[in-house]
């Protein structure tokens, strides 16, 4: 069972976003993830199985090795109608897998890993699960700071009085820039990679994953 102390921030919360050895087993009801309803079980929140890609094989599906959060490293089978294969042009070592409530699963050669049978739960995230966990550090941080913005490249602070005004990234809208000149400096300095994890972060912090009201798809 995860620790169930939370995070403030949103990815580093090991129940909504459990390791794999947290997971629930596909043959178990972990109270965790589980409530008994009228006919069956059904889940009482949401959860997200987070691993960063390290290989990949399989001839007849397509096989992914993913190292999660607490660093151990795992299986994902896909047994998806096309078995896999229309996320191979996706699937690069460091980009990162998302499960939407995957399970332990024992595979036929007596291994445990996750088996992904609805492509619309699973999505590969273009960027490292370092780069996402550190986006979502970032984006807690400045949700908590009261302070005023300040430019992401120069560090000049917004003020309203003095007629400063910052401009959001239109992609992210977590980064504030002073100007043209600014945004191009700081695409440069890294944001451009960072960019892609921030918005990330935002669709899985649009959502409520502690009340279950129906499934998430990707």
């Amino acid at each position: 069972m995860p620790e169930t102390k939370t995070s403030s921030s949103l990815l580093r919360n090991n129940v909504n976003f459990p390791t794999f050895s947290d997971l629930p087993h596909e043959y178990h009801v972990d109270p965790t993830y589980y409530v008994e309803g009228p006919y069956r079980f059904v889940p009482r929140q949401h959860w997200c199985f987070l691993g960063e890609i390290v290989g990949s094989y399989g001839l007849f599906r397509v096989l992914l090795r993913v190292k999660d959060k607490g660093g151990q490293v795992v299986t994902i089978g896909l047994y998806t109608d096309d078995r896999g294969y229309a996320l191979t042009s996706q699937i690069k070592q460091g980009h990162t897998v998302a499960v939407l409530y995957g399970e332990r699963h024992g595979f036929l050669d007596m291994t445990v890993g996750i088996r992904v049978e609805e492509p619309s739960i699973i999505k590969i995230i273009p960027c490292s699960l370092e780069q996402l966990l550190k986006a979502s550090d970032d984006v807690a941080a400045r949700n908590s700071n009261t302070q005023s913005r300040c430019c992401g490249s120069c560090g000049k602070e917004g003020n309203t009085s003095h007629n400063t005004h910052l401009l959001l990234c239109s992609r992210c809208k977590q980064m504030s820039y002073c100007g043209e000149a600014c945004q191009k400096q700081a695409w440069v300095d890294g944001h451009k990679a960072d960019c892609k994890a921030l918005v990330w972060v935002q669709w899985f912090a649009a959502r409520n994953w502690g009340v279950f009201n129906g499934y998430f798809n990707f």
